[in-house]
């Protein structure tokens, strides 16, 4: 077996999440173009989700809603509900934990965000390769899946031929390769995989009306990768001799990881610009540039080698709230930050309680974190003390002592 092959993992994303939320909701919104938004107080509000419908005529994510109009006259939106003074993610918090309940049936799981997950299937591909006798793996079992790489000669599908027509000559051709006596085999483990996923699919379909798309690999990377490739409701293998040919035209920048300053470090140092091109430094080469174990992953990553593990949990690690107050909204006195400290307090305990009650566990530690205005590094300063309790007086009074170091305005001063 070739080193890096071992595992089985998939990544599966919902497809506009938000959206599919909204629609189960209203209904009327399914096949149209739509879109997500939150607040109303400028332009409209900000788009946070769009339907694939919507994205045809051009509208994006981050876009106001008065701007995305113009572009599709016909474009309906649905608004996020607010509580304490901020947008209130709950209805989507709540139909994630029912995503995340079916796919447990099926496999270890690693929630990743609100609407992806990873998946481990090595011991459910090897539990049912042992099982099943060896046959020929029928293309009807992979009604909606797609072979990265294949069909490996194009001379053989005409031109016109439709995407549908590629994917099905590809996924025959990959099948009809596949030693289906030999388990250890690596692509027919994949093959195995994809078919679990296709059940996984079809069950969070049936039981949650939501589609979703996937990427099936031997690792978190590439499964993050193949996931994106052929959206929506669809899913892709990625074979780990389809990588090279892959890599050589994957910008850095769209690889796990790598999509902040260390892609864009790698690009500026190396002078490279696809993944494929770091294949021609040698391992001491890249970890004199970025240290020793930086530059060993990216020897293997290359070479579509990683080795981080799904680590089963199904609950979120952290619980947090959030708000920005952009241009002028930008909080200037110790009443506003008091006031917003407690808006924030009061939706973290409803959320730490449901948790307790849901999940029998207790918060430790609370963490804060701002940003000020004018600040060109664009991160974040942090600080943390106990959690004694689920007040959110207490909460809110405590994040302000921790913050209150920062401000730079005098003790004596409102500002």
């Amino acid at each position: 077996m070739q080193p890096g092959t071992e595992r089985v993992v998939a990544l599966v994303d919902m497809d506009c999440f938000y959206v599919q939320v909204e629609q189960r909701l209203n209904p009327a919104l399914k096949n149209k173009p739509c879109a997500v938004v939150q607040y109303k107080t400028w332009k409209g509000g900000g788009i946070i989700a769009v339907s694939y419908e919507a994205r045809a005529f051009g509208v994006t994510r981050n876009m106001w809603a008065n701007d995305a109009k113009k572009l599709c006259t016909d474009l309906q939106f649905a608004r996020v509900q607010e509580a304490h003074g901020k947008a209130d993610l709950t209805k989507y918090r709540e139909a994630s934990v029912e995503i995340i309940e079916v796919m447990s049936r099926f496999a270890v799981i690693e929630r990743a965000s609100i609407d992806e997950a990873y998946v481990d299937l090595t011991s459910a591909v090897r539990d049912r390769l042992g099982r099943e006798k060896a046959g020929p793996l029928s293309a009807d079992l992979l009604s909606n899946t797609y072979i990265q790489g294949f069909p490996c000669c194009l001379g053989e599908v005409a031109e016109q031929d439709c995407k549908e027509e590629l994917r099905q000559h590809g996924l025959q051709q990959w099948l009809s390769s596949l030693p289906l006596e030999d388990a250890s085999c690596p692509d027919l483990q994949l093959a195995m995989g994809a078919v679990i996923i296709e059940e996984m699919r079809a069950a969070i379909e049936a039981e949650t009306s939501f589609q979703c798309s996937a990427g099936i690999a031997h690792n978190k990377v590439l499964a993050k990768l193949a996931c994106g490739l052929n959206k929506p409701n669809r899913q892709t293998v990625l074979p780990q001799g389809s990588v090279p040919e892959l890599f050589s035209q994957l910008p850095i920048s769209k690889i796990r990881h790598l999509g902040g300053k260390l892609g864009a470090s790698i690009s500026q140092t190396l002078g490279v610009e696809y993944m494929g091109q770091l294949t021609q430094f040698s391992e001491s080469q890249l970890q004199n540039h970025f240290g020793e174990k930086t530059g060993l992953w990216l020897y293997e990553l290359c070479r579509g080698t990683e080795h981080e593990p799904v680590k089963p949990r199904q609950l979120i690690k952290s619980i947090g709230c959030s708000k920005n107050f952009p241009g002028k909204t930008a909080l200037a006195t110790r009443e506003q930050v008091q006031y917003w400290l407690l808006q924030l307090a009061l939706e973290l305990k409803e959320r730490l309680v449901k948790d307790r009650e849901t999940n029998c566990r207790v918060a430790r530690q609370l963490a804060v974190s701002l940003r000020m205005q004018g600040d060109k590094r664009g991160s974040s300063m942090s600080r943390c003390c106990a959690m004694p309790c689920y007040e959110a007086q207490k909460i809110s009074n405590d994040a302000y002592i921790l913050i209150k170091n920062f401000n730079s305005a005098g003790a004596h001063q409102a500002a």
